[in-house]
């Protein structure tokens, strides 16, 4: 969709609306972190970030060197080293709407299902408005396509119009690079994804716990609506490989080639409650742990969900609130993360791979780990809800490229089933609902119903021999196995064991067991 059809579109909804806009009295206000902490008090309010990412577009090194552009001499690229003590010039590009002039790394629709209905377009409104003179927190910058560099805007603001009237709740979306400049190759590398649509609305004058504000308004957290799905449809970079984690329910994606440069990726999924925590501490009398945290906004200090330190976070947490959860928040993101996962069969630099999404407080960063057999993958979060005697339950989804999977447990083309279990850090199992399905070349696993601690979520998949097919053949762990392409071409390998070698020839040749390929 161009930026002409969706300003055209805006304005017949603003024509249709002139009655005035709608709003569900059933819209209920988010939970903000930052409401706990007061402005110029001795305290620190504790939480748990969110993994949407920014708003603000960013060129430069922080926080002295922001840039306008790749020409402002404030950037200097000739004194950037590949290596050394050198800081790189990074880029945070927030991307916008799609428009004639710039058809990738954009924004092409938005789009929300209500109660199971058919999905529509939200209403591209307008970018989010900045408070002028704030750099230290980023600027937009034009596109340097000699450099790889898109265009920096600010995050977008859409709009549902029902009945011919604009709902007061907004959506601002958040669609996100993280780049860094290689002076080896002269261009910026892509290094993270993020996507994020957050409910909001609009009021009037500066309010401190806000999405943004300006001197005339701020944009005001909301939960999402009951019974709703999102649907984002977005240009995407062919070079945001692997992994993506997500805050997602029943997350379904499609990837489509647009040219030699980005895929066209849809996501569609439910929002997924999040249960939370906060608490405020007085800076005189800090734990030894929460000492160890730093870097407030907004006088909140918070690590984000996959972060390395989430585990002992929580636990930190834990003690202090009870193990209650009093708060929660409905989230709808993606973001990319490194494949730090040595199995050949999960790492791959041309497409991605599969996508982790939970909605526990806390979650391992990287894509699951294959070992013994299982993909595993550990969860933490706090036990009970605002009750204190309700337990917080857990959803676990796991998309998985088939050939991937066939890859890890040297499968033939038959249907694949699975087995997916939830135990604690104990060992005691907790048992969940559990569902598998297969379909256009994509894995859909589901775990929901364990409740929270720290878990290992573990999913071991299987085959039924089919009828006539006969599956690979193999002796090594399904972890140590390359990926094998079909081919009618033999091949000779050459397998060593100590001082023994052997030669296999085969169109897939594996070595025995024991012996490793040289």
């Amino acid at each position: 969709m161009r930026r002409s059809a969706f300003t055209s579109l805006f304005v017949l909804a603003l024509n249709l609306a002139l009655s005035g806009s709608v709003g569900a009295e059933t819209d209920k206000k988010a939970f903000f972190a930052a409401d706990l902490h007061k402005p110029m008090n001795d305290s620190r309010v504790y939480s748990v970030g969110d993994d949407a990412g920014t708003m603000s577009s960013g060129l430069g090194t922080w926080p002295d060197k922001i840039c306008s552009s790749t020409a402002d001499p404030i950037c200097d690229f000739k004194g950037v080293v590949s290596s050394g003590s050198s800081p790189k010039i990074r880029a945070s590009p927030m991307l916008t709407i799609c428009s004639e002039q710039a058809n990738n790394d954009c924004i092409e629709s938005i789009e929300i299902s209500r109660d199971g209905g058919n999905f529509r377009k939200l209403v591209f409104e307008r970018d989010m408005p900045r408070v002028a003179g704030l750099d230290k927190d980023g600027k937009e910058f034009p596109a340097d396509a000699s450099m790889n560099l898109p265009r920096g805007s600010a995050a977008s603001i859409w709009a549902d119009v029902i009945d011919g009237q604009i709902s007061d709740l907004k959506y601002l979306v958040s669609y996100q690079y993280s780049m860094y400049y290689e002076s080896a190759e002269k261009k910026f590398i892509l290094q993270n994804v993020q996507l994020g649509i957050r409910p909001f609305k609009v009021v009037g004058g500066n309010q401190w716990s806000s999405l943004y504000f300006t001197a005339t308004e701020s944009g005001v957290l909301y939960d999402f609506p009951e019974n709703v799905q999102m649907r984002a449809v977005i240009h995407m970079s062919k070079s945001a490989a692997g992994w993506f984690k997500a805050r997602l329910m029943n997350p379904d994606i499609s990837i489509s080639s647009l040219n030699s440069l980005n895929s066209r990726v849809e996501i569609t999924g439910a929002p997924v409650r999040v249960p939370a925590f906060a608490y405020q501490r007085d800076l005189n009398n800090l734990s030894t742990d929460e000492k160890k945290y730093t870097g407030a906004l907004k006088g909140v200090i918070s690590v984000e969900p996959g972060a390395r330190e989430i585990f002992d976070y929580i636990e930190m947490a834990r003690k202090v609130v009870n193990d209650v959860a009093e708060f929660s928040n409905t989230y709808w993101t993606l973001t990319s993360t490194p494949w730090d996962n040595r199995n050949p069969c999960l790492q791959d630099s041309t497409r991605v791979l599969g996508i982790v999404s939970t909605n526990a407080i806390g979650y391992e960063g990287a894509s699951p780990e294959f070992k013994d057999g299982f993909l595993n993958y550990r969860v933490t979060g706090i036990h009970f809800g605002p009750d204190g005697k309700t337990p917080n339950l857990g959803t676990y989804d796991l998309l998985l490229r088939s050939d991937a999977a066939r890859c890890l447990y040297r499968f033939s083309e038959a249907p694949i089933s699975a087995t997916v279990s939830i135990s604690g850090s104990d060992g005691s199992q907790n048992v969940a609902t559990t569902v598998v399905s297969e379909k256009d070349g994509w894995l859909k696993m589901k775990a929901a119903g364990f409740t929270f601690s720290e878990k290992n979520i573990k999913v071991k998949l299987i085959q039924e021999k089919a009828a006539g097919v006969e599956a690979p053949k193999s002796a090594l762990p399904a972890e140590r196995l390359p990926i094998v392409k079909k081919t009618d071409k033999k091949q000779t390998i050459t397998c060593v064991k100590g001082k023994v070698t052997k030669k296999v020839t085969s169109t897939a040749p594996v070595c025995p067991s024991g012996f490793k390929k040289r």
